[in-house]
């Protein structure tokens, strides 16, 4: 019989202690319909293909989150440990589109900003563009420009696509 009490009153503390953080859980994941995006040092064509034998050797780490709001695209671009005080080009791609195509600023369904990062390697920033027609998902691409090559000198993309429509 005292087991049976235990049991029963644990299970209470339980519920009365967790309750609450569940509550909470389900409410955020309700108002969230964002697309958690990791990056990779993978060098990626605008049609989301890899370039072969390209690796990376920075140590920078970024994150986004990538949402569709009426019609537009958006995503929030974190990166850490970059380099300090340095700008990176981010630009958000929507595909499907043509590697022929090209990618660059201001082309239709690309996004771009400049994240410039503090002192300590850090920076954020939010892209927002309309949603191309016949846009079916949307990638990310963070580059430190080379000071002599069009390679940049230091790349991330995202592996996930999400999906826009």
């Amino acid at each position: 019989m005292r087991s049976v009490a235990r049991i029963a009153v644990s299970a209470a503390a339980v519920l009365a202690v967790g309750a609450p953080a569940l509550a909470d859980t389900a409410i955020a994941s309700a108002e969230s319909s964002a697309t958690i995006m990791p990056f990779s040092q993978k060098l990626r064509r605008c049609d989301h293909t890899q370039f072969e034998y390209l690796g990376g050797a920075f140590y920078g780490r970024a994150q986004a989150q990538l949402r569709v709001q009426g019609s537009d695209v958006v995503a929030d671009v974190q990166f850490a440990t970059g380099r300090p005080f340095t700008s990176y080009d981010v630009r958000l791609i929507q595909i499907p589109r043509s590697p022929a195509a090209g990618c660059p600023a201001g082309a239709p369904g690309v996004a771009s900003a400049t994240l410039v990062t503090d002192g300590a390697g850090a920076g954020s920033v939010t892209l927002r563009g309309p949603v191309m027609p016949g846009a079916t998902g949307a990638w990310l691409s963070l580059t430190r420009p080379g000071p002599f090559s069009a390679q940049p000198e230091e790349f991330y993309t995202t592996d996930l696509v999400a999906r826009v429509n």
